[in-house]
This record gives C-alpha cells, sequence and structure tokens, in this order.
C-alpha cells in the first residue's frame, strides 16, 4: 500500500483544519423566499425590488404569488412549497390576514425567519413588519387636499371596501387631518367602489350625482383614484373638483390627469421599496442582526410641482 507522502499529508491536515474552522454552508447564499398577494403590477414591481435587493446583497430569492388576491388557498399551498425548498427565511405579504397565521406560524416553529410585508397578520405581531404607515400616508394626503379647500366645503370620500385594512386607515388619517384643518369640515358622503371589476366608474359617477356641491374628492384606493379621473373628464368637471387619490409608482395616465388639472395630488407608495427592505430585513434577521420589529417603507407625493423631476419620472411605468 503506498502511503501520502509528507507534503500531501500536510496539505490535507490543513485543508481539514481550514473546513472545521470555517462555518458551516460557508459560501451558500442565503434562500431567501419570497410570496406576494398576486401576479398584478403592484406586485410585479414588488418582486422587482424583492430580486434586486437578493441581487445587490448576496442572497438567493425565490419570489412565488398566486394568480388573484382571492387566491388564499393557493398562496398557503406556495408557502408550504417555500418551506419544502428550504428556505431560510420568507417575506411575506398575506392575503388573509387570519388564514396565514397558523401555516405562518407553523414555518417560524421550523426555524424559518419570517418578514411580513404591507399587511400585518391577525393577533399578536410576532414578526417583523415593513410596509406604508397607511394612517399618516392618509395624513399626508389630508393635509394636501386640505390646503387646497376652505372652511365648511363638502368633502366626499370614494373607499375602497369595508374589509380592507390598509385603506381604511388611509381614510381615518385623512379626515383626522382634514378636521384639524378644517374644523367646520362637512363630509358630504361617501360610497365604496368595492372589488367586482368593472363597478368603479359607475360608483364613482354615482358619488357626483348624489353630491353635486362636493368641493373636494379622496379616493383611497388606485382604482377608485383612476375610476373618478375619468368620470371628472367625462363630466366636464376637471379642476372644479379638487381630487387627491392614492395608487403606487406613476403611470401615463395618471401623469396626464396631474398635468391637466383632474388630479391635484397622487400618494404613491413605492412597492419595489418595501420588498427590498423586506428581504433586507430578513437577511439580517439569518444572520442574527438587531432589526427592527416595525420597518417603514417610502412614499412620495406627487403633484404638479414635482411631476417631471427625474426621481418621479424614474418610477414611470412604461
Amino acid at each position: 500500500m503506498k502511503h501520502p507522502s509528507f507534503s500531501t499529508r500536510h496539505h490535507l491536515a490543513g485543508v481539514l483544519a481550514l473546513s472545521l474552522a470555517l462555518p458551516l454552508g460557508l459560501g451558500a447564499a442565503p434562500k431567501i423566499g419570497v410570496l406576494l398577494k398576486a401576479r398584478t403590477p403592484f406586485w410585479l414591481a414588488s418582486e422587482r425590488g424583492a430580486l434586486a435587493a437578493g441581487e445587490q446583497l448576496g442572497a438567493e430569492v425565490i419570489v412565488k404569488a398566486p394568480a388573484s388576491e382571492n387566491d388564499i388557498a393557493i398562496q398557503i399551498q406556495l408557502l408550504n412549497i417555500l418551506v419544502g425548498q428550504g428556505v431560510d427565511a420568507i417575506v411575506l405579504a398575506a392575503n388573509s390576514r387570519e388564514a396565514l397565521v397558523e401555516p405562518v406560524a407553523a414555518a417560524a416553529a421550523r426555524g424559518i425567519k419570517i418578514v411580513v410585508i404591507d399587511t400585518q397578520l391577525a393577533g399578536e405581531a410576532k414578526y417583523v413588519f415593513v410596509g406604508t404607515d397607511q394612517r399618516e400616508a392618509g395624513r399626508v394626503a389630508g393635509a394636501l387636499l386640505g390646503g387646497l379647500i376652505a372652511d365648511g366645503d363638502a368633502v366626499c370620500f370614494l373607499k375602497y371596501n369595508q374589509t380592507s385594512g390598509a385603506t381604511e386607515q388611509r381614510e381615518r388619517g385623512a379626515f383626522e387631518k382634514l378636521r384639524e384643518l378644517h374644523p367646520g369640515l362637512v363630509v358630504r358622503g361617501s360610497i365604496y367602489v368595492g372589488t367586482e371589476k368593472g363597478m368603479e366608474a359607475e360608483r364613482s359617477a354615482q358619488l357626483l350625482a348624489q353630491y353635486p356641491d362636493a368641493k373636494a374628492i379622496m379616493a383611497s384606493s388606485t382604482p377608485a383614484t383612476l375610476a373618478m379621473i375619468k368620470v371628472l373628464q367625462e363630466k366636464g368637471r376637471s379642476g372644479a373638483i379638487k381630487f387627491v387619490g392614492f395608487g403606487f409608482n406613476l403611470n401615463p395616465e395618471v401623469a396626464a390627469a396631474i398635468d391637466a388639472g383632474t388630479l391635484d395630488g397622487w400618494v404613491a407608495q413605492l412597492p419595489a421599496d418595501v420588498s427590498f427592505r423586506g428581504v433586507k430585513a430578513a437577511l439580517g434577521l439569518v444572520k442574527g442582526d438587531v432589526v427592527p420589529k416595525t420597518i417603514a417603507s417610502e412614499i412620495l407625493v406627487i403633484t404638479r410641482k414635482n411631476l417631471h423631476e427625474p426621481k418621479v419620472q424614474a418610477l414611470m411605468e412604461k
């Protein structure tokens, strides 16, 4: 039997010592699962932010999402698939605050780090949360609209739906700020556009018909804002009613409405920023870093004054 030479033995011993000294798994990028709500433009923008974070921060990012926000059962299946793929952490935007609680807890019990984005899970906040401070976003919108109206002006709210926690927080924040600025504020009425596709324009027209003396309108969601833009234009009311709405990033339709004076302000969420911060927080947890329990993402208020600035134009969806 031929024995290894001294130099070979010395080399093998060195390799063994080095391998024992190095942390297990060194060189393998942390694996982060990102589970989003749907495949809509908002969530596709969010996916881009998550992938950018992985590329910049040195993580393998796996993104999954159901086709629709109504696909709660499918989202739970996708969560379990990510668990089976051996991810180190999951960044989750839950389609149901209640239905995802137990599946997420089961994943956490296996040692998987959890970061919740966009919508908090029901019950006690157990996980790091990254998202827009919706109430503060509402107050920002209320401040903008409040600066465009006078005491005693009638204001209407074009709401989203009664189960949307995010838009409800925006509406509450906007109302609070408007009342602070105008104690004599008259809220003439409010209408929910609902989630049924195609009903937004009908409900927007209904709001104008029911409250013809409205001086200002606040729309708390993207569908409501886009629908009201069209109705104001069709009814020849552009500029006659002060109008502030919510959405994400920027698109040509909204930019044109701001330029034309139909829309006085667009309070934009930045979904790529939310998911980027979510992946960054997840990586911090995997590495054992101290990560804040709540991380606020950015919002951007877009008006005629800043519409054509490079930072704003960079948000334009092509």
